[in-house]
């Protein structure tokens, strides 16, 4: 951003103020700008009172920074130290960056309650240690107190397991108990075949005309062996 300033600054030597048109407190400024082989027109508004510019190119809207035009504008004014709100917060090297100070979680998982809790006891802790500790002896006093709380957390929390794990065994016997005393067992719920039927699928019209003309020739050549054996049997007999 800086080296496009100094750019900006190095484009003064190019414009050239034509006519001025004043009027109260506001100023309009005619200005010829030679770029390469042309010149190009601008028009600029100077408030003298507020010291406020409006330039159609609107530089300073769209990345931050005054134009060339604008910075000719100043130097013909004699105005030597830019106003206040053509500066930037960003521009200073001592700027807090505001991003540091945005609550953040990056666990979703956690309830709006468990996080209010934890700011609640951090700022209580904030609080304490500003208001309390200014020397060794108060930061003992401190630490002390915290390992005691976190030795009663600690307690409480091997306390907590136990029950929890007597109440799952507990359950547990309880459904077994419940589970063999059960007389009647029903097998599962029959189940429909899912699909389309065999009357409406492709080709069964087909399938079935060739399956019928297939038993009508299994049927057609079981006679005629039938009716050969039998004329077999005719001929081979002795003559009485």
């Amino acid at each position: 951003m800086f080296r496009d300033f100094q750019t900006e600054f190095g484009k003064k030597a190019d414009c050239n103020i034509r006519a001025v048109y004043e009027k109260g407190d506001s100023a309009w400024i005619k200005m010829k700008e030679e770029i390469l082989a042309y010149e190009k027109t601008w028009y600029v508004m100077y408030n003298v009172h507020f010291d406020r510019l409006t330039h159609e190119c609107n530089l300073f809207e769209s990345i931050g920074i005054l134009c060339c035009h604008c910075l000719v504008v100043f130097s013909s004014y004699k105005v030597n130290k830019v106003p206040s709100c053509y500066v930037l917060p960003h521009w200073s090297k001592n700027i807090k960056r505001k991003h540091t100070y945005i609550k953040s979680s990056h666990d979703v998982r956690h309830s709006d309650e468990s996080h209010n809790l934890f700011r609640g006891l951090c700022a209580h802790f904030y609080n304490v240690t500003q208001e309390f500790v200014n020397g060794n002896d108060e930061a003992d006093m401190l630490h002390a107190a915290l390992n005691n709380a976190r030795a009663k957390l600690v307690d409480y929390r091997a306390k907590l397991w136990n029950k929890t794990v007597t109440d799952a065994h507990t359950s547990i016997a309880t459904d077994t108990s419940s589970v063999a005393g059960t007389e009647d067992i029903q097998g599962p719920s029959k189940v429909t075949i899912k699909g389309r039927p065999k009357g409406k699928r492709l080709r069964y019209e087909l399938k079935k005309s060739i399956k019928k003309s297939m038993q009508r020739k299994r049927k057609s050549s079981g006679q005629d062996n039938r009716v050969e054996s039998c004329g077999n049997i005719d001929l081979d007999a002795p003559a009485q």
